[in-house]
C-alpha cells in the first residue's frame, strides 16, 4: 500500500467515524433513550471490540461448561450467542 493509499483509507475512517458521532449527537439531542450500539458502523472500533470480547466470553463459557455444570452459566451462554446473532 502506498502512502497515497493509506493516506485516502485513513480519511475515510474519519468520516465514517465523524458520521458516527453525527448520529450520536443526534441521538443524545433527541433524549438519548434510542439504542445505538445497532445503528453504529460496522466498521466502528467499539462495536469490532464489544464483538470479539462478547465472542472470547462464549468460547471461555463454552469451555467451562462441563466443569461448573451450571443452569445459569448455560443461559448466559446461549442468550451472549443470540446476542451476537443479532448484532452480525
Amino acid at each position: 500500500m502506498t502512502a497515497y493509499e493509506l493516506l485516502a483509507k485513513n480519511i475515510e475512517d474519519i468520516q465514517g467515524i465523524l458520521e458516527n458521532h453525527g448520529y450520536l449527537l443526534n441521538c443524545l439531542r433527541e433524549g438519548g433513550g434510542v439504542p445505538v450500539l445497532p445503528q453504529c458502523d460496522s466498521a466502528c472500533p467499539y462495536k469490532q471490540k464489544l464483538r470479539e470480547t462478547v465472542l472470547e466470553t462464549i468460547q471461555v463459557l463454552e469451555e467451562s461448561r462441563k466443569a461448573f455444570k451450571s443452569k445459569q452459566l448455560e443461559a448466559l451462554r446461549k442468550k451472549l450467542i443470540e446476542v451476537l446473532a443479532e448484532t452480525a
